[in-house]
């Protein structure tokens, strides 16, 4: 059988051949090159079809490998938004040659998939990737092919590999709680941040993180358990929950803090908490006009 050399090396010598063709090499001297350089002969019938694009180590991964993968925000944001509402899928008939894994997100909101899908492009180093609008779900999408995002985001969810890529900094922390709260949050008619979720343990996650940006939540509580039916009016059918269901709630005295260094992308959410923010701080009672008696008293005896 053919043994293939590993991706990174491959890689490595695709930039080389190209280099040195651009230098004026012919196809025999680039394989004495490579040869004298990495220890390697390659086919001038492979020399030939990278030169031609014929095919390229890259196989339409824009970032070759998991390894190669930068922490940013935009990264961490897609993560968030990929443990919620987004998806990675795999097609079950592989065709040679062509990509067969997708990430995406389907949602009402344009403003949430327009965002996912700046993300990716910053992520990938790709041209723009635009939302599309489907009649039939009533939803916008953003779809891209990436093995490497695949590999790391395949469920069920690797944390201790996610780690490196979330906890990077302060502004990857709060990027990656912004893309699960526009997924998995909403704000009650009480004002209270609601953050849902079937992962136990993810949950557990996003409440250390919290904490961590000084944000108290509440414990974990169940709001849907496995085998209780539901009915849905809008298209007038009852469903079974498959699995368990779990929320945090953060309390009202963190909101402020919630909304300056996390906030919403879905604006319809923005705007529930700003406008609770509003009227808690019209609520709120006056400053004195002058200093409580006891440290007039103290001062006077100075």
């Amino acid at each position: 059988m053919r043994r293939y050399l590993p991706r990174e090396l491959r890689i490595k010598l695709y930039g080389d051949v190209a280099a040195f063709r651009r230098g004026g090499l012919t196809y025999r001297s680039i394989v004495e090159e490579v040869r004298r350089r990495h220890g390697l002969r390659i086919s001038k019938s492979l020399i030939s079809e990278w030169l031609r694009g014929v095919h390229n180590p890259y196989n339409g991964r824009r970032i070759p490998s998991v390894e190669l993968l930068r922490p940013s925000e935009e990264l961490a944001y897609v993560i968030g938004v990929v443990l919620g509402d987004g998806y990675v899928s795999k097609k079950r008939r592989v065709i040679k040659g062509y990509n067969h894994v997708r990430i995406g997100l389907e949602a009402r909101d344009r403003e949430f998939v327009e965002e996912f899908g700046r993300c990716l492009t910053k992520v990938l180093g790709s041209r723009q990737i635009r939302p599309r609008y489907r009649d039939d779900v009533g939803k916008h999408v953003v779809e891209v092919e990436s093995k490497t995002l695949y590999e790391l985001l395949r469920k069920p969810v690797d944390l201790d590999r996610l780690r490196k890529y979330i906890e990077h900094c302060g502004r990857c922390m709060a990027a990656f709680l912004r893309g699960f709260a526009d997924s998995e949050g909403c704000v009650d008619k009480s004002g209270y941040i609601i953050i849902s979720n079937t992962d136990y343990e993810l949950l557990i996650y996003v409440k250390e993180f919290l904490k961590r940006l000084r944000i108290e939540s509440t414990g974990l509580r169940p709001i849907r358990l496995k085998g209780k039916t539901f009915y849905n009016p809008k298209i007038m059918k009852r469903y079974t929950h498959n699995r368990d269901c779990y929320y945090i709630r953060i309390r009202l005295g963190s909101n402020m803090d919630f909304h300056e260094n996390i906030g919403f992308t879905i604006r319809r959410k923005q705007r529930r908490l700003e406008n609770y923010i509003r009227k808690r701080q019209a609520k709120a009672p006056p400053p004195p006009l002058f200093p409580p008696s006891h440290i007039i008293r103290l001062t006077s005896h100075q």
